[in-house]
């Protein structure tokens, strides 16, 4: 079931993407022409969305005199105005898609257009909540959105970058509607953490230690999506996002050192029978006769104990409830707003009957009470509303759309006009009596620094290496801890051309528990699209093998356009559920990446394709970069994520693959002397006069 609702979100996402890549022309009917967009490029200029209304209905017919904005309490002159009005939602054919990521980004930076993500926090919603909420949603995405609206779809598993926005919902709401037990709270779908707890305290009297730290686990891992996404999207747009949140509520949990007591066996007529006390790894000789202090108290899924104590007293010390506080700042800040839903509609009882006996009525009434109360303080304390205590989610989900369906946009120039980097409240009235209007609370003002790349981005800028490695380290944001399945591919060049005919496909399934479906092999099905050309392959896994790297050819080469690659996973082994990935990158941006390669104790020492950017420090890194026949091989460093140089060699060499006759220029770093953190590792060729530096990120782990 967890493979099922995992295949639905890469499938919502991976169509997402597919609508990107394929432009869609809007010939059924002839929209009426926006009025052109003005960019402001000064830096005291703040833009502001505000949402009036009376009696909760908007009021479509205030003029700029009407309005009055305070910036830290001073009084603005209006520079600019506007007023949005939302057009009723028109059949999907209507529904015209951004033809390339960067058209994507723009219109997600657009004003004029609404931007909503569905949170669907899987973790803490019912079977019968997702089955209850799932027609509604549809009619939602489906109905109620304008033909320029963008949606996308996030739960607690997914990175925030991982979000693909599209107006087209067609592949979404059939998502829904046929793959829709998405919700496993009171389930017995469990991940691989939640079952590794299970082993490292499997006696009876500790089932509570295990029960309350799958909870607190799985409510910070939501509380960390949510603040990410809210981050994510600060840095999209100034304008308002809408998050709608279906969720049945959180207990937010505080610290509770009871968590770390030692648990005695209440059978045990000696009360000799105790929990372990925890300590550090002890230190020994390995089988390679090395000083080690890898621990050898290895449970049965294959995690330390000491890593189960160490989580054990991390999360017995979590405070969610100012951890929440803290999110709704940020969303304040972000101008993010969020609207909950609760799928359960008119719930009596939060806890089921069975199989573990339930609390009683009063101290169930209370934890229902929590959950639907933390709803409503998120949803009111963003501006936003909330969906519960009623069977008919279709009203409620209207007032959400309605709510943002008229606005605002009005501009000034601040008064306040230093270049601090300090945040800046902003308050907004209106003239017109028993009008309330909701507004942008504040703004982070720019810095000189921010200011100058700004006045600098109409010309290509030289980039500095600070700034380089700064760009290098957002494609970190590809990397997650429950990762299945990793891709990193290369456009390749034909010889004597610019012109792209090759791609180079890496990819890995992980170690351990979570690679064990592929141990007898398997098969990847990849299906790439490069511009205007395609490819497809089909590369064998080998048992005992999870790694591969082959060399695609395209259909016809190209110089430009976006690079999306979809790997389709099916293991040997029937029972193992299938899996998909989706890589996307530009094509132009690509050329002269790395390939990546990993060497250590979990390869049996062999040099094996990296398809994820994330290596342990007991591993040797190796990047291949594709180079011409003529090149010089270059220098390499290894920078730390400020751009400093460390005193951590770096060796350069060169080879030549004998199938493909592919030249290739070599970097090789050993991790050991690393602490784990992000680095970058700069490879340079040519000369001084054509110097060309390649900046590559990867993330060390223990």
């Amino acid at each position: 079931m967890r493979s099922r609702i995992l295949g639905f979100l890469a499938l919502a996402v991976g169509a997402g993407a597919g609508a990107i890549a394929i432009a869609q022309s809007n010939t059924s009917q002839q929209q009426p022409e926006k009025p052109p967009q003005v960019f402001r490029t000064e830096a005291n200029f703040v833009r502001v969305d505000a949402y009036p209304t009376r009696n909760g209905q908007p009021v479509l017919d205030l003029k700029a005199e009407e309005f009055e904005i305070f910036d830290d309490d001073k009084p603005q002159k209006l520079e600019t105005f506007e007023h949005v009005l939302i057009s009723p939602a028109g059949p999907q054919s209507q529904r015209s898609e951004p033809n390339s990521i960067g058209a994507s980004q723009q219109a997600i930076a657009d004003p004029r257009n609404r931007v909503f993500v569905l949170f669907l926090d899987s973790a803490h919603v019912t079977l019968e909540g997702s089955w209850h909420a799932r027609e509604p949603l549809i009619r939602f995405v489906d109905r109620l959105l304008g033909p320029d609206d963008l949606v996308g779809v996030m739960t607690p598993t997914m990175s925030a970058a991982d979000v693909v926005f599209a107006r087209k919902t067609v592949v979404l709401a059939d998502g829904l509607r046929n793959i829709w037990p998405w919700g496993t709270r009171q389930t017995l779908i469990e991940d691989d953490r939640d079952r590794e707890y299970d082993s490292c305290y499997p006696m009876s009297y500790q089932a509570d230690v295990v029960a309350e730290m799958k909870a607190r686990r799985h409510e910070r891992n939501t509380l960390d999506a949510l603040r990410e996404l809210v981050l994510y999207l600060r840095d999209m747009r100034e304008e308002r996002k809408a998050i709608v949140t279906v969720s049945e509520g959180w207990l937010l949990f505080r610290p509770n050192a009871d968590l770390t007591r030692l648990r005695k066996d209440p059978n045990d007529p000696t009360g000799t029978t105790q929990e372990h006390i925890p300590t550090p790894p002890p230190i020994s000789v390995g089988p390679d006769g090395r000083i080690t202090t890898k621990n050898r108290n290895v449970v049965g899924n294959g995690i330390e104990q000491q890593t189960c104590d160490a989580e054990r007293i991390y999360l017995a010390h979590i405070d969610d409830d100012q951890y929440f506080r803290d999110i709704m700042g940020d969303a304040n800040r972000a101008n993010a707003t969020f609207y909950t839903v609760d799928p359960r509609g008119l719930p009596v009882f939060d806890t089921p009957i069975g199989p573990e006996p339930p609390p009683g009525i009063v101290v169930d009434a209370a934890i229902l009470r929590r959950r639907t109360d933390t709803l409503r303080t998120l949803a009111e304390n963003t501006d936003g509303m909330t969906v519960q205590g009623s069977n008919d989610l279709d009203i409620g989900l209207k007032r959400i759309a309605n709510d943002l369906s008229s606005y605002y946009l009005l501009g000034y120039l601040s008064s306040n006009a230093k270049l601090d980097g300090k945040y800046h409240n902003i308050k907004v009235r209106v003239k017109r009596p028993g009008v309330d209007v909701r507004a942008r609370r504040g703004y982070r003002s720019a810095t000189e620094a921010e200011v100058t790349a700004a006045r600098k981005a109409a010309n290509p800028p030289t980039t500095s290496s600070k700034d380089s490695v700064t760009t290098a380290m957002s494609s970190l944001s590809r990397l997650r801890a429950d990762w299945r399945f990793s891709m990193n591919a290369v456009p390749i060049a034909a010889a004597g051309s610019k012109q792209i005919s090759t791609i180079w496909v890496a990819g890995e399934v992980p170690a351990g528990e979570a690679g064990r479906a592929w141990t007898n092999g398997g098969t990847i099905a990849l299906d790439i699209r490069a511009g205007d050309s395609t490819a497809t392959a089909r590369v064998p896994l080998a048992a005992g093998e999870r790694a591969f790297a082959v060399p695609v050819k395209l259909s016809s080469p190209v110089s430009s356009g976006d690079l999306n690659v979809r790997a389709s996973l099916t293991a040997t082994d029937p029972s193992a559920a299938p899996v998909t990935d989706i890589l996307q990158l530009d094509v132009a941006t690509s050329v002269g990446q790395p390939m990546l390669f990993r060497r250590g104790p979990a390869t049996g020492n062999r040099q094996v394709p990296a398809g994820n950017f994330q290596f342990s420090r007991t591993e040797r890194a190796h990047l291949e970069f594709p180079a011409a026949a003529d090149a010089k091989p270059g220098s390499a460093r290894l920078l730390d994520k400020s751009g400093e140089p460390l005193a951590i060699p770096v060796t350069t060499g060169e080879r030549t693959d004998a199938q493909s006759g592919q030249r290739w220029l070599t970097a090789d770093v050993t991790l050991a002397a690393l602490a784990a953190a992000d680095y970058v590792v700069e490879f340079t060729t040519g000369d001084a006069a054509s110097q060309k530096k390649v900046m590559t990120a990867i993330r060390v782990t223990r």
